[in-house]
């Protein structure tokens, strides 16, 4: 490899894997009080652990390209106000040249991102869950706090949870019954977890026989002072079952083939659809955005121009504007492709007229 690739190379790495560091750090720390509800369920240090990396994929398909942007921004610019590109080109290094290493990096991250999004996030996606679905078996007041990684299907909680999950007062709980389209509604003064079992105190029970009648339903209400049930149970019945698994938890092949499926239902053919669009998506912009960075931090003057950075900032922050947009359309196909591919044509042609402008000697 030539001297200036490892040059130009080993400097644009150094900064992108400290802003992937950057951002896979502030994804854990919005996640410590996910990671410490799992502690209060006495979980195995190794579970944690494996939870904790589980999350890291989640941020990778964003956090590459920005990245990316940013490594070749700050290296460019670094190149420009030190003189070395003035130097590179009196030697006769064009700009073409010094972009070859860096592109062919971008290109190699664009693959990279395209594995991580496809395959790998789907995954740690799938095992997340899973992993929650058994812990919460443990300790279902956990569950029935409607935390961000479970949300309780066809129910209601309302409660005040004390010592560090084991512990709940002022508790109501209505939950829909499947077999017959009726609520059945719950109220405790205190639930606590032990073990394998759950305790509760002053305990009312409002359900229905399943009986139709013309003008009201049969009720069955029980008083009970104390009771206990298994903490197994009550989670299995909080935990609406399926044999459903959503587009985010398949990998690309499986949802190829759900799109193409004639016996998929349309509305399941379009979610696959916009998922593999999404997909594809991330890594283009990869491979876009460090070309818009290397055109961006190239500059000829000695003083330092902050409108290109702007406008790089504006580029970015239109981006994702429309990927935004795209999710809001994901049932309708020919708006989500015109949102996933509008920003690509425009970073292209703002990459080419910062290069033109850059390659003669204009500011």
């Amino acid at each position: 490899m030539p001297l200036l690739w490892r040059y130009l190379l080993r400097s644009y790495f150094q900064i992108f894997l400290l802003c992937v560091g950057s951002f896979v750090a502030i994804l854990l720390v919005t996640r410590v009080q996910e990671v410490a509800r799992l502690a209060a369920l006495n979980s195995h240090v190794g579970k944690i652990c494996l939870f904790t990396l589980f999350q890291i994929p989640y941020v990778l398909p964003i956090a590459i390209p920005i990245s990316g942007l940013i490594a070749a921004i700050l290296l460019f610019q670094r190149l420009s106000h030190a003189q070395e590109l003035t130097a590179f080109r009196t030697l006769g290094i064009g700009v073409q040249t010094l972009a070859t290493p860096v592109l062919m990096a971008a290109l190699l991250l664009s693959v990279l991102n395209f594995a991580v999004v496809t395959e790998v996030t789907p995954r740690c996606r799938y095992y997340s869950h899973h992993l929650i679905q058994n812990l919460t078996l443990i300790n279902p007041l956990f569950l029935m706090k409607k935390s961000k990684l479970l949300k309780l299907q066809d129910s209601y909680v309302d409660m005040k949870m004390t010592h560090l999950g084991k512990e709940a007062k002022e508790i109501i709980f209505a939950v829909k019954d499947g077999s017959n389209d009726r609520l059945s509604l719950m109220i405790a003064k205190k639930f606590a977890v032990d073990d394998s079992l759950m305790e509760g105190k002053n305990v009312t029970i409002l359900s229905t026989t399943g009986e139709e009648a013309p003008f009201y339903d049969n009720l069955i209400i029980e008083n009970q002072e104390t009771m206990s049930t298994s903490a197994a149970a009550l989670s299995s019945l909080m935990q609406k079952k399926t044999g459903r698994i959503e587009m985010k938890y398949l990998t690309l092949k499986t949802l190829l083939k759900t799109f193409s499926d004639p016996n998929a239902k349309e509305k399941t053919a379009k979610q696959a659809k916009f998922e593999v669009c999404r997909r594809v998506f991330f890594p283009l912009i990869t491979f876009a955005f460090t070309l818009l960075g290397f055109s961006v931090g190239m500059q000829m003057g000695r003083g330092r121009k902050k409108w290109r950075i702007s406008i790089a900032i504006l580029l970015s922050g239109l981006t994702f504007i429309c990927s935004i947009a795209a999710k809001s359309f994901q049932l309708v196909p020919y708006k989500m492709v015109f949102f996933y591919a509008l920003p690509l044509p425009i970073l292209f042609f703002a990459s080419y007229w910062f290069q033109k402008r850059t390659i003669e000697g204009r500011e």
